[in-house]
């Protein structure tokens, strides 16, 4: 069982390491991928924030002026930069899994007819996405600096960030596979992010969620990422290690499966494609 164990850990390894040797080929296709979407369009990029942001503002009208929901934080209670941190992390993680789904599938035409990585398509459409998640963050930032709430643990979102991009890609790896041999994957993926996203604390605290229910909540990864974007942004303190420590592992072993879902069914998709 240890041999078994050992020579799976090598050629797990190895699949991460051909992916890595592959930066040159990804950085390509991810500029492709910006090209194809945004350039020829006037506004460009910006596209990207606009939508989002039509969002957070129909939600805090919804919330913060037909509800009278209201943060219950110590040093913030603006509505919509409570839901601006929530949001941010969501969209980027739904925009990834949700497009990697379908990436094998697009790039059928260069897998059929050369020895293409395929798994580096997941992770183009996460490198892709994370330049259009800059830019909103970065126009967060501007309106917490406004606010005046913006302190030294904010040098922390990377840590988040990255976390959030194994959970994608890992997450992406595995419904891009599922997608090759089962085509609703999309459809019955698209109906599960409905669920997911309410799941996910972006228009509420945790802490309000009545206790039968707050389990469910604390089982979802992105509940961790959310409040860790909120504690660094907004409260200016770090998260709690045990939250931190639930996130990394829950995305280290979203990841690992991932890869190796894919890694075992790759050498299937010239056959169904």
């Amino acid at each position: 069982m240890g041999v078994a164990n050992f020579r799976l850990a090598i050629i797990s390894g190895n699949f991460f390491r051909k992916v890595l040797l592959q930066r040159h080929l990804i950085w390509n296709f991810v500029l492709r991928d910006l090209k194809t979407r945004y350039v020829g369009s006037f506004m460009g990029l910006f596209w990207s924030v606009i939508h989002p942001l039509v969002l957070l503002i129909s939600y805090t009208f919804v919330f913060s002026v037909i509800f009278q929901v209201r943060p219950s934080l110590k040093a913030i209670d603006n509505f919509a930069l409570f839901a601006f941190c929530g949001m941010l992390p969501w969209l980027y993680f739904q925009d990834t899994v949700v497009r990697s789904c379908t990436s094998v599938i697009d790039q059928s035409h260069l897998i059929r007819k050369t020895l293409f990585p395929s798994e580096i398509l997941p992770l183009v459409v996460a490198l892709s996405n994370l330049v259009t998640h800059v830019i909103g963050f970065a126009i967060l930032l501007v309106a917490l600096i406004s606010y005046g709430v913006l302190g030294w643990a904010s040098l922390l979102i990377p840590a988040y960030l990255f976390l959030l991009l194994l959970l994608a890609v890992g997450l992406g790896w595995l419904v891009a596979s599922l997608q090759v041999f089962l085509r609703d994957t999309a459809q019955v993926l698209s109906v599960l992010m409905v669920f997911w996203f309410w799941f996910t604390p972006i228009f509420y605290q945790v802490e309000h969620v009545p206790s039968p229910y707050r389990s469910a909540i604390q089982l979802n990864p992105l509940t961790y990422v959310v409040e860790g974007y909120r504690d660094l942004l907004l409260e200016n303190v770090l998260p709690n290690p045990y939250s931190f420590l639930v996130l990394l592992l829950f995305s280290v072993a979203v990841f690992g499966l991932g890869g190796f879902v894919f890694r075992n069914t790759k050498r299937e998709f010239v056959d169904v494609l």
